[in-house]
């Protein structure tokens, strides 16, 4: 795996002892490190405070306003008025926002993906928006990704394993490559437990051992949380944890033997 030597202790301790040392040499030290500067408006002189690396130079934005607005003048009433009511986001005879209801970026017609729906949308020529709505996307996709490593994961259909299943992450989709190539039966997301505040979906289920299978890249609070619930109300079902120290080994040892193989680097495609 490209960058695995990264995950090794010894590289960890390595840096780890060279960042300490950074820090006590006083490398880093314009980061947090503040010093006392005089307020450069001459009628102010106040004491403030600032880190090395900030060209503040004025104590408060009144006071750089002061000097560097002097040519203007004062503020006349009106426009004083008329600042106000702009601020308050709301609508003023005589301030309404004129461009208001107007596009001011060229958009391009889209037909939505959802064939039950097919509403025609306005999106931004760069965008690559295929639904009109969420409802529509999740109508078609089967739901959100649980996590917030997940929706970072590439998530589709993989047809080189099924026409159907929707993986939401390159883990699982290799995971069940992994299970094709051992001779392993199993089913993706066949049930959904009610853990009363929540409901919980694990990834696959493996019905030769009787047991279900949940690949994580990391636990997060609210997903031990969760696990420790399911393992609370579930005692009898076996639930086993596939975590990222797991995965790397059985890339380590099957990658390459088992075809369309996704690593980080991988370029999705649908086509696969």
């Amino acid at each position: 795996m490209a960058h695995h030597s990264y995950d090794k202790k010894e590289y960890q301790d390595l840096q780890s002892s060279i960042m300490k040392e950074n820090w006590k040499k006083g490398l880093f030290d314009f980061i947090y490190k503040r010093e006392k500067r005089n307020c450069a408006r001459k009628e102010c002189g106040k004491l403030f405070e600032a880190t090395k690396s900030d060209p503040k130079i004025y104590c408060s934005h009144n006071c750089a306003a002061v000097v560097n607005n002097g040519d203007r003048g004062p503020m006349s009433k009106e426009q004083k008025i008329k600042i106000s009511k702009t601020l308050q986001g709301r609508k003023h005879k005589g301030f309404e926002n004129p461009f208001k209801g107007k596009i001011k970026v060229a958009r391009i017609e889209v037909i939505c993906a959802n064939p039950k729906c097919k509403k025609v949308f306005l999106i931004e020529r760069w965008m690559k928006r295929k639904y009109c709505s969420n409802q529509c996307a999740m109508a078609i996709t089967g739901g959100k990704p649980t996590s917030p490593k997940a929706s970072r994961g590439k998530a589709g259909i993989r047809k080189d394993i099924s026409e159907t299943i929707y993986f939401y992450s390159r883990w699982e989709a290799n995971y069940a490559r992994l299970l094709n190539y051992l001779g392993i039966k199993w089913t993706y997301e066949p049930k959904t437990f009610n853990l009363k505040t929540q409901n919980y979906t694990p990834d696959f289920y493996l019905p030769d051992t009787n047991e279900y299978i949940e690949v994580k890249n990391f636990l997060w609070n609210y997903s031990k949380v969760r696990d420790k619930k399911f393992r609370k109300l579930y005692p009898d079902i076996k639930l086993k944890l596939l975590l990222k120290e797991d995965y790397l080994k059985l890339q380590e040892k099957y990658a390459k033997l088992i075809k369309n193989w996704e690593f980080s680097n991988s370029p999705f495609s649908k086509n696969i």
